[in-house]
C-alpha cells in the first residue's frame, strides 16, 4: 500500500489521533510513545519521505491501513 506525501505536521497529528504522545524532539526528529509502550521516531520534514515513514510505522507496529484511515 502506497503512502501519500505528508508533512511532518500531518504525520504528528495522525499519530496523535492514534494515541501516540510526543515525548522528545531534537533537531528534525520527533519521538512519540503510545500508552501500550510502542515507540516511533520519524523525521519532522516537509515532506516526510514515504519509505522512511513506512519503515517507522512497521518498526512501531502500526498497520499502514490504520494510519491511512486517520489521515485528515
Amino acid at each position: 500500500m502506497k503512502l501519500p506525501l505528508l508533512t511532518g505536521r500531518q504525520v504528528l497529528a495522525t499519530l496523535s489521533r492514534l494515541g501516540f504522545i510526543e515525548i522528545h524532539r531534537k533537531g528534525s526528529h520527533v519521538k512519540m510513545k503510545h500508552p501500550d509502550g510502542r515507540v516511533i521516531v520519524f523525521p519532522f520534514h516537509d515532506p516526510v519521505d514515504r519509505y522512511t515513514l513506512k519503515g517507522a510505522l512497521q518498526d512501531a507496529g502500526i498497520p499502514i491501513a490504520d494510519f491511512l484511515k486517520e489521515i485528515k
